[in-house]
């Protein structure tokens, strides 16, 4: 295996990147993202009170690529070629020997019943989007809801809903 491709730049993805290099120092390692950034996402229960902004929240990784001898392929994936060898992006092919697919929890949106819901797993622009429309509010009700998975009963998808700040109220 000489070149391994990573999706994304979320946490998933660098740990990738750094277990890699733990056990080879040679692979070839390229990282597909839109950014070379990293979006700490479980500070974004924060922004809709207004503790916290956008860039109180990204991380830049040039310094990390670099000490841990990652390309970067600054790109948006478009579809996958010749079972997942060749990443198709907005800014060129990717060839691969290997392939790990680390890009979240966004294409959630996906599910029918949610296309019109903001989540906070979709990231900065989504928990912004929440606190414009909270401080949009003129009062009323808020439902926050959540469900467990079926076929994975133990597992919990909502505790940033019980951690979100105090909002103002009007």
């Amino acid at each position: 295996m000489n070149k391994i491709t990573i999706i994304g730049a979320g946490f998933a993805a660098l740990s990738s990147v750094r277990e890699l290099r733990k056990h080879n120092k040679d692979v070839a390692i390229t990282v597909i993202a839109p950014r070379a950034e990293l979006h700490y996402l479980p500070g974004i229960i924060w922004i809709p009170s207004g503790i916290r902004k956008r860039e109180d929240l990204i991380v830049p990784l040039g310094n990390f690529f670099s000490r841990m001898n990652v390309t970067f392929h600054k790109g948006n994936v478009t579809g996958l070629r010749d079972g997942g060898r060749i990443v198709e992006t907005d800014n060129g092919d990717v060839a691969n020997d290997a392939l790990i697919i680390a890009s979240g929890g966004r294409f959630i949106k996906k599910l029918p019943g949610i296309e019109h819901s903001i989540t906070p797993c979709e990231g900065i622009a989504a928990a912004e989007q929440i606190r414009d429309r909270l401080n949009a509010l003129q009062g009323g009700t808020i439902a926050i809801g959540f469900a467990g998975n079926p076929n994975e009963p133990s597992a919990m998808r909502g505790g940033p809903m019980f951690e979100w700040e105090p909002l103002k109220t009007h």
